[in-house]
């Protein structure tokens, strides 16, 4: 049986399936999430030339096994991000959760976490 495929909230920029989730209010900002989520590759050509896209916007793409991240089917990012709320909490809006890496592993906690993190590697997106 095929597994599904889960997405990371903090994704590629450049994968095909690569999704926009938010914008982010200024560089490095918090992120304010889109109605519905748009295809990145529409966004990306919006940019400015020089300006990393997961400055400004919150993307997904699929979750890799050669992620830098990962450490077998484990999202290390996920688990260093998590940590129960202090208290109760709403989640915050996601169009990707039911499909979501970080949801999947961690639950409630990453959801929480999300929306502070701007990722960046070093080297090539993918």
């Amino acid at each position: 049986m095929a597994s599904r495929q889960l997405w990371c909230p903090s994704g590629s920029a450049y994968a095909p399936e690569s999704l926009v989730l938010a914008v982010r209010e200024g560089l490095d900002g918090p992120p304010a999430y889109l109605p519905a989520p748009r295809p990145a590759a529409e966004a990306l050509a919006e940019l400015a030339d020089g300006v990393e896209p997961r400055r400004l916007l919150r993307l997904a793409s699929h979750c890799v096994p050669h992620c830098l991240n990962r450490t077998a089917d484990t999202c290390t990012l996920a688990t260093r991000l998590t940590s129960p709320p202090a208290a109760p909490a709403p989640l915050p809006p996601c169009h990707l959760r039911p499909a979501c890496k970080w949801w999947t592993q961690s639950g409630p906690p990453a959801c929480h976490a999300c929306p502070d993190v701007a990722t960046r590697h070093p080297g090539p997106d993918r």
